[in-house]
């Protein structure tokens, strides 16, 4: 369940920007002789549907239907008692609740008579929600559709870079007092929700993992808005010379993060400092698009020779794992210009968001 702060600020992103995205997406659609596409979402993976409205799906399962012509409508379980509350934080206007899916869809669809239905990005949807609404829609030709909205989101707007920029200044610093000395795990954790929801982040997603000579990785991804962000730290508390390693390691990795670069670029960029690891020691270098770490990346399955596209904000992340099976992690949150990256969780000085996030409208 997300539990931060749900804000829709027209000075963040403008009202043109909203509408400008929900067109490109029908433009697509028309193009491809789709009548309507259907986006799922649930509590961890909901951000097309963000995107693209700023509805946040906080503790539920929705479905927003995008015609190739006119309004999304927004297809949910969810009481009509939330309506005025989801209607005031986002750019939908009509909301429809029901008990199931398969009849939201097939009332909503009705009055068109058949036609063809695009099921975007259907193999992360839910087997049964998607078998359900196939044999509702016997009429109607239901296709799988590619990840035409994850693809817009993978390079933000001057608007989406700037919430960024906030963001990953208030991360790096949270980060870094999460990654103190002397600190024990939970605190660290409590380190990291504290100082990031006191910025208006909506998510929080802490963890730690600890070396046998006494370095504990801080492993931190934020939702700001719909936007997500990445930083990884070592909190070293013993004497163990590898973690200056690995520091120089993710320092060559972002350096070399420039627009067309691929992991295999990354990876030979941070071997010199990696090669004088420990005996044993195994590592992967990659990076990752923003727009897939909702759940930490663990959908983004790339081969090593996928580009990194330009003006893209990306997580640059190097994991390494010992031999007695423990594992360390580095990783900064970057972004990729023409003229070279920008680490923006390595920013310093950035205004917090505490101030920015008490404008606009809020709830919860």
């Amino acid at each position: 369940m997300k539990r931060g702060l749900v804000l829709f600020d027209s000075a963040e992103i403008a009202a043109d920007e909203w509408r400008g995205r929900v067109a490109a997406v029908q433009r697509e659609l028309a193009a491809g002789g789709i009548d309507v596409a259907l986006i799922y979402g649930d509590v961890s993976r909901s951000d097309d549907i963000a995107y693209l409205t700023n509805l946040c799906v906080y503790w539920n399962e929705g479905i927003l239907a995008v015609p190739a012509h006119g309004d999304p409508v927004f297809l949910t379980k969810l009481s009509p008692r939330v309506h005025p509350w989801m209607r005031l934080t986002s750019t939908v206007a009509e909301i429809r609740s029901g008990p199931g899916f398969a009849e939201l869809v097939a009332k909503f669809l009705a009055p068109g008579g058949g036609g063809t239905v695009g099921l975007i990005e259907a193999e992360l949807w839910p087997g049964a929600v998607a078998a359900d609404i196939r044999q509702a829609l016997a009429g109607w030709d239901v296709r799988p559709l590619a990840g035409l909205v994850r693809g817009l989101r993978q390079v933000p707007s001057p608007a989406e870079v700037a919430l960024l920029r906030r963001a990953a200044a208030s991360l790096a610093e949270t980060a870094a007092g999460a990654a103190a000395p002397g600190l024990t795990d939970r605190e660290r954790v409590a380190a990291a929700e504290r100082g990031l929801r006191a910025d208006g982040f909506l998510d929080v997603l802490a963890d730690t993992a600890k070396t046998a000579d006494g370095v504990t990785s801080v492993r931190i991804t934020g939702q700001y808005r719909y936007l997500w962000l990445h930083a990884s730290r070592l909190a070293a508390t013993g004497t163990a010379a590898w973690p200056d390693l690995l520091r120089q390691a993710i320092a060559a990795a972002v350096a070399a993060a420039v627009p067309g670069a691929t992991a295999a670029d990354l990876d030979e960029a941070a071997r010199p400092a990696l090669d004088l690891l420990p005996a044993g020691v195994t590592s992967d270098v990659r990076w990752v698009h923003h727009a897939d770490m909702a759940t930490n990346g663990e959908y983004a399955d790339y081969p090593s020779s996928l580009p990194i596209p330009a003006g893209s904000v990306v997580v640059v992340g190097i994991d390494v794992r010992f031999a007695d099976g423990t594992h360390a992690a580095v990783a900064e949150t970057v972004l990729a210009t023409a003229d070279g990256p920008v680490c923006l969780t390595r920013e310093p000085g950035a205004a917090g968001a505490a101030s920015a996030a008490s404008a606009g409208r809020q709830v919860r």
